[in-house]
């Protein structure tokens, strides 16, 4: 196994040891503090969007009205994954001194069952094999498309992967649909993602209630004020949005040039901190009215090298400690990447999946 899975280890030298004390010096108790409040007014804020945006549909009257009501609600679906579970599921929503994930996070990620996904196996699938590894074939299961897809290398090439650049981006709309069916497939035991092959008996219940609920909330209610074949149009269109932006928004993090990848089984000559770095892609640090915009809406995501090296701190402190994590790996020669743009970031995916389909092995790709 390449990359080690679970919690970093903890060192007092070099780039690790560093960082750490940096970080820790720049953000003290009142910043920390202040950051965390941002968090908090800013979901409070995405929760009223979410639930103002879904009266909305109900009571909505007209196509025009009804449409704009359905894609506000599904920006706020993506907002609330960003910005609220993300964190709350990564012990960071709250502050805590445990890394156990704490009873106030674990309530508040529970706002993963509210996008219709199961927040106990998004914490395997990515706290665990996301986080743990990083764009490591076989570990990494945001990497691994099946054969619909060669997103890395050491990945097997099929000779319809020539056209993925091109017929990828209609497909990432079904990202909700696939995390709902793999946590359906978990369910039953055939999901490859888990870690058990059968669910224990009370996760199984909460699930099934939770996608019960969900299916309730988003066509029960709706129907009430507007025809069946409307509402069900309607909430696949939703979900295909939603899907959509979380695709893009988290393959333009990792599955992008300058990005490393490496091979399970084949150890790289880097340490868990420093291959968070060379495995992840920041992009949109602009200062511009756009940039900024695009910052508060993304949850931190924009900042992934920070998020992958302080998952547990909140992503309004990420700026803060940005031009730290920029210094540190200036002086100790690690490659940090940092898209001028989102736009710049979809190009560089856009580049990287077309390399991925031309034959050769690792056709346009770093390796460690």
């Amino acid at each position: 196994m390449s990359i080690a899975v679970g919690t970093p280890p903890t060192s007092t030298g070099g780039f690790a040891g560093a960082l750490n004390r940096a970080v820790t010096e720049r953000l003290d108790a009142a910043t920390l503090r202040d950051a965390r409040r941002r968090l908090h007014v800013k979901a409070v804020i995405i929760a009223t969007w979410y639930l103002g945006s879904f009266v909305g549909v109900i009571v909505a009257s007209g196509w025009a009205v009804t449409l704009l009501a359905a894609f506000s609600l599904a920006l706020a679906f993506a907002a609330v994954g960003f910005n609220i579970q993300h964190d709350a599921n990564h012990n960071a929503f709250f502050a805590t001194s445990s890394k156990r994930l704490s009873r106030a996070n674990r309530l508040v990620g529970w706002s993963m069952f509210a996008l219709g996904a199961d927040a106990n196996r998004w914490l395997y699938r990515h706290n665990t094999l996301h986080h743990g590894s990083p764009n490591v074939v076989g570990l990494d299961s945001d990497i691994n498309l099946g054969p619909l897809a060669r997103l890395a290398p050491f990945q097997r090439r099929y000779f319809w992967h020539r056209i993925q650049h091109l017929y990828l981006w209609p497909l990432y709309s079904v990202t909700v649909l696939e995390i709902m069916f793999n946590d359906v497939a978990t369910l039953v035991g055939v999901s490859r993602h888990h870690r058990r092959s059968r669910s224990r008996l009370s996760e199984a219940v909460v699930a099934v209630l939770t996608k019960v609920g969900f299916l309730a909330l988003m066509l029960g209610l709706p129907v009430l004020t507007h025809p069946l074949w409307v509402v069900a149009l309607g909430a696949l269109g939703v979900v295909l949005v939603v899907g959509f932006v979380l695709g893009v928004v988290f393959q333009s993090a990792h599955v992008v040039e300058g990005a490393e990848f490496a091979e399970a089984g084949s150890r790289p000559p880097y340490q868990w901190h420093e291959w968070q770095v060379r495995s992840s892609i920041d992009f949109s640090h602009g200062s511009g009215p756009l940039s900024r915009l695009f910052r508060w809406y993304a949850g931190g995501l924009d900042h992934q090298t920070e998020h992958h090296l302080f998952p547990r701190l909140p992503h309004t402190a990420y700026p803060i400690i940005a031009p730290v994590v920029s210094s540190l790996c200036a002086d100790y020669g690690i490659p940090r990447h940092v898209q001028p743009s989102f736009r710049a970031a979809v190009a560089s995916h856009f580049r990287h999946l077309r390399a991925m389909g031309r034959p050769g092995p690792h056709a346009g790709a770093n390796l460690a």
